[in-house]
């Protein structure tokens, strides 16, 4: 009888591996971004592991990884425009689809983000971490925890709220298949996907702030941008893209200067690397400073 009783556990065991193998093909289904064949889509935030469909990947900190805890380095395999998720520097309606995935969680302004994706894309897929996976495993780079309501995302403060085994469990997902297996069975609990369209909602209750941040450094961006391009690990956009770009100070449109972009309605002037715009305020020359430099 022993002997049947080992047979019978290890036969449950096995239809329990089933089981849960088959909810994580529907999962994953459910957690990942369904992109259109036609149209543009922009990844947002994709620097680490940008999707295959993309036809640009939106990153701003390319200098500095503290906020990629996972490789803890950039991999650029579509072409780039470095800008801020706050301040999408592209026309309105321009994609047809955006991808935000792990990125939102970031924000220091989740409204104002969220609306950037509405403004630019038709349609598209955002997913955060949960409040339960931030005190199970924690990022003290999220400033938020993130609750669903429907298909609007809630964003709550912090706080104190802290994941006191955080260490043990990332361990365990980076060792244990097994874990990686249940953890990916039970998606729902640790991940929020929302399949949007028409406009991303969003609500956030209360204020906060992350523990730490990583930093935006222009001078060490631009060094790292040229180290990238001469190594061809990055591209710029291609012409479909570049006719999409806009100033992301007044949406103005902009025009190629040898090594700028210039704003058409605000002066403004944005450096390009190769053929790498950074399209971002911190990186801006204003048209004054512009006018000067060009007669010095």
């Amino acid at each position: 009888m022993p002997a049947l009783r080992d047979v019978l556990t290890a036969t449950s065991s096995l239809r329990s591996l089933v089981r849960a193998s088959l909810a994580t093909r529907r999962n994953l289904a459910r957690h990942s971004p369904r992109p259109p064949d036609t149209g543009l889509v922009v990844d947002v935030g994709g620097g680490q592991a940008a999707d295959p469909r993309a036809d640009v990947v939106v990153e701003k900190y390319l200098a500095d990884d503290f906020e990629r805890s996972a490789a803890r380095t950039v991999d650029l395999s579509r072409p780039l425009v470095v800008a801020d998720g706050h301040a999408l520097p592209f026309a309105d309606g321009s994609y047809a689809y955006a991808i935000a995935s792990h990125v939102v969680e970031h924000a220091t302004d989740p409204v104002g983000f969220a609306a950037e994706l509405s403004r630019v894309a038709r349609r598209g897929f955002v997913q955060v971490p949960s409040r339960e996976s931030e005190v199970t495993f924690g990022w003290d780079f999220h400033p938020w925890l993130i609750d669903r309501d429907g298909d609007t995302l809630v964003f709550h403060g912090r706080g104190d709220a802290v994941a006191p085994l955080g260490d043990v469990f990332h361990a365990a997902m980076r060792d244990s298949p097994l874990f990686r297996l249940w953890f990916a069975e039970q998606r729902d609990v640790w991940h929020h996907s929302v399949h949007w369209s028409g406009r991303l909602d969003v609500r956030v209750e209360g204020g906060s702030e992350a523990r730490g941040t990583a930093t935006f450094d222009l001078d060490a961006t631009v060094a790292e941008l040229r180290r990238l391009v001469a190594a061809g690990r990055v591209t710029g956009p291609g012409a479909a893209v570049q006719d999409t770009l806009r100033c992301p100070a007044d949406h103005g449109v902009l025009t190629r200067e040898t090594d700028e972009l210039a704003c058409g309605s605000c002066g403004r002037r944005y450096p390009v690397v190769g053929d790498v715009p950074l399209l971002l305020e911190e990186a801006a020359r204003p048209a004054a400073a512009a006018r000067a430099g060009s007669t010095a």
